[in-house]
């Protein structure tokens, strides 16, 4: 059995960032973090059953809900979005640190959020910790260097079709990291494989089952 609460954090410019947080009744010491992308975790089937599936595990988990589609996030110069990434997921950190000590911990970020996961990989906290990188910026330069900087325990899940997806640059992550990776034949940045539901559905299904057996 598990609470569901939210809790105090401020982020850029002192503004409250919006989050749920999923405490064990029972010790825990495993937590889990899971940050988004565009989109607040809530209405994204896959951030759900990950999230379903610590909480099953008898690990807490926070669900953040930074609300950049409100804001005009991505027409902010660069350097100022990534200020407010670092400033935000930073006093996520803190905050959820402050609640209990935990052993182990696991990053789940999607899209948006393995840009997150990046700016956390230097703190001492995350020096150990599993980061699941669900449709990865394999593009983006800096995010790559700061995994194969800091090589966490990695596993990372992309498709096809998505514009982000890089065969080498993946090729050379798993190296760099001793990870592994899923890559779904045909699925774009949603993760979906458009116009076949059903295989998407099971796209689903075999990417939970592969996070379950990462974490395990």
């Amino acid at each position: 059995m598990f609470d569901k609460l939210s809790l105090t954090i401020s982020g850029n410019n002192k503004q409250p960032i919006p989050n749920t947080y999923f405490r064990q009744q029972s010790a825990a010491s495993h937590l889990c973090v899971v940050l988004p992308g565009y989109s607040p975790p809530l209405i994204n089937p896959l951030l759900q059953y990950t999230s379903q599936l610590f909480l099953d595990r008898n690990a807490d988990v926070l669900q953040v809900e930074y609300e950049y589609y409100k804001i005009d996030f991505f027409k902010k110069p660069a350097a100022e979005r990534n200020r407010m990434l670092s400033v935000d997921v930073t006093a996520v950190s803190e905050t959820v640190f402050a609640q209990r000590e935990y052993e182990h911990i696991t990053l789940v970020g999607k899209s948006l959020g393995t840009l997150a996961m990046g700016h956390l990989l230097p703190g001492n906290r995350f020096r150990k910790a599993s980061c699941v990188w669900l449709t990865p910026l394999l593009t983006n330069e800096w995010l790559r260097s700061q995994i194969e900087q800091y090589r966490p325990r990695s596993l990372f899940v992309i498709g096809t079709a998505d514009d982000f997806y890089n065969a080498g640059y993946l090729a050379e992550l798993c190296e760099s990291t001793k990870g592994k990776s899923l890559v779904i034949e045909g699925a774009n940045h949603g993760l979906v494989i458009p116009c076949e539901v059903v295989q998407s559905l099971k796209a689903m299904t075999r990417i939970v089952s592969t996070i379950g057996k990462f974490v395990a």
